[in-house]
């Protein structure tokens, strides 16, 4: 009779070089640690070695450490989570799958259809903590602060997905007036093109504000809205990570806020000729 530990390493082995048979019994216990605890009688948030092995009869032969060797070979493995919003939209495929539309128009018919990502962010006086590379040991890298309120600056962009040219206004507020005005500007960056799509959120109030939708009528410009609570599906979301990665993070300019804003400024005029390295980045370059 095996003992428990040849067991768990045969199991380690087989699973391991071919995906066991049968293949049911692999995706069920798969599906068993995404299950809620709670939902199989077990009153804890999270799943232990010693909670999985009193709700499966196959798993409880295990012991501790054997039933580890069996998840790894199974490919589960014990990970920190990451903060996660659910989109509450009733409407999130269609609007999901209406703004993809427009890229691919785009892309197909670059001559007559234009697409653009559009979407606000701030940054602040205060840089933010990050890593940084620094000595060994008890010190760390500093976010030098100023002595001043932590004000913050606007930026309202808007990403070409076929181009990856990006178009940018900066201001102390981009209230209904100023996106207005950023309408007006991308149609006149555009003036011949037939069909202009900008892909956005529906911040409340704002982007839907009924003198936006007027200024997008005047200038033919089609509002696209993509579902509530997605930051994900907005790929110049990752064009704001990026500046903080290279402009904001652990900045010397705390003290120096005007200087700041042209670093800003200088980072985003960088892609206002177009990039396709910005397109590969935020994950609108064509598979070739």
């Amino acid at each position: 009779m095996p003992t428990n530990r040849v067991v768990s390493l045969l199991w380690y082995n087989v699973l391991a070089a071919s995906e066991i048979s049968p293949p049911e019994q692999v995706a069920a216990w798969r599906e068993l640690v995404h299950t809620p605890p709670e939902s199989l009688g077990v009153e804890r948030s999270r799943w232990t070695l010693a909670t999985l092995r009193q709700v499966d009869p196959v798993w409880a032969r295990y012991s501790p450490s054997g039933l580890w060797r069996l998840l790894r070979a199974l490919k589960i493995k014990y990970k920190r989570g990451r903060h996660y919003v659910h989109s509450p939209d009733p409407e999130y495929i269609s609007k999901r799958d209406a703004a993809q539309e427009c890229v691919e128009a785009a892309r197909q018919h670059p001559d007559k259809v234009v697409t653009y990502y559009l979407d606000e962010f701030s940054f602040y006086r205060q840089p933010t903590v990050a890593q940084a590379w620094h000595l060994i040991g008890h010190t760390q890298p500093l976010a030098r602060r100023a002595h001043r309120s932590n004000v913050y600056h606007r930026v309202i962009g808007a990403l070409n997905v076929v181009t990856g040219q990006v178009i940018s206004r900066m201001a102390r507020k981009t209230d209904v007036p100023f996106i207005c005005r950023f309408l007006r500007e991308l149609r006149r960056a555009h003036p011949d093109i037939e069909e202009l799509n900008a892909i956005l959120d529906n911040w409340y109030n704002v982007h839907d504000h009924p003198d936006v939708h007027e200024t997008a009528r005047q200038e033919r410009i089609t509002l696209v809205y993509l579902p509530t609570y997605a930051p994900w599906l907005n790929p110049i979301e990752k064009l704001w990570r990026k500046s903080y990665q290279e402009v904001l993070h652990l900045h010397r300019y705390s003290d120096r806020w005007p200087e700041l804003k042209e670093r800003m400024h200088t980072f985003l005029r960088a892609y206002s000729e177009g990039s396709t390295e910005l397109l590969r980045y935020v994950g609108l370059l064509p598979d070739q």
